[in-house]
């Protein structure tokens, strides 16, 4: 595989550190997935062992997927991940539709995939923000109606704060992103030592 020049000029200013970095990685590969799905994935395999099996396959299919995305990465040195990608691929085929390909992963990530992955990322947090003060703030006699309307603005809240930290600086998000990386693999430590405990 031949290396595509990095373009000069303009562009991102480059302030994360490797550590930061990987911070990035773990929290974009770690998602909000593995706190929600473990009950229904019990559930449908019907087996512990199973279970495993299943979390292990897919394990190895997403680090595939990881190892396939840092192999473009090295390759095509562009912000713009899978339509950079594309446009690499392509734009030589044809004038006018060799960018078509691009332009169709960009606008179903920005119109479809990303506002439903969002989406259910935020409602996620926002009922787990919420389930540990339902005892405490009385709210267990809410109209579940009411209790869904008081998660949906929770999500907003935490969509306001999070957009405006991405928008305000990116050394903030970075320290955030930090924090919360570690909280996450922190967890998902608790999680992996709990049932393996459970199991002994």
């Amino acid at each position: 595989m031949t290396h595509i020049a990095e373009p000069k000029g303009g562009g991102l200013k480059r302030e994360m550190g490797l550590m930061s970095a990987i911070n990035v990685i773990i929290s974009v590969m770690i998602g909000s997935g593995i706190f929600v799905s473990p009950t229904g994935a019990l559930k449908y395999s019907g087996s512990v062992g199973f279970c495993l099996v299943v979390w292990a396959v897919c394990g190895v299919i997403s680090l595939l997927g990881a190892l396939c995305f840092a192999e473009l990465g090295t390759i095509v040195p562009r912000s713009g991940a899978e339509y950079a990608y594309l446009i690499e691929a392509f734009k030589k085929s044809h004038r006018y539709w060799g960018p078509l390909p691009s332009f169709i992963c960009a606008w179903v990530y920005v119109v479809v995939l990303r506002p439903a992955e969002i989406a259910v990322i935020i409602l996620t947090f926002a009922e787990y923000s919420i389930l540990p003060f339902i005892n405490v703030l009385g709210l267990e006699s809410l109209p579940k109606e009411d209790l869904h309307n008081l998660i949906k603005l929770v999500a907003l809240l935490g969509l306001g704060i999070i957009t405006y930290i991405n928008v305000s600086s990116v050394k903030l998000y970075v320290r955030i992103n930090n924090i919360f990386g570690f909280c996450k693999v922190f967890a998902c430590l608790i999680v992996i030592f709990g049932g393996i405990y459970q199991l002994a």
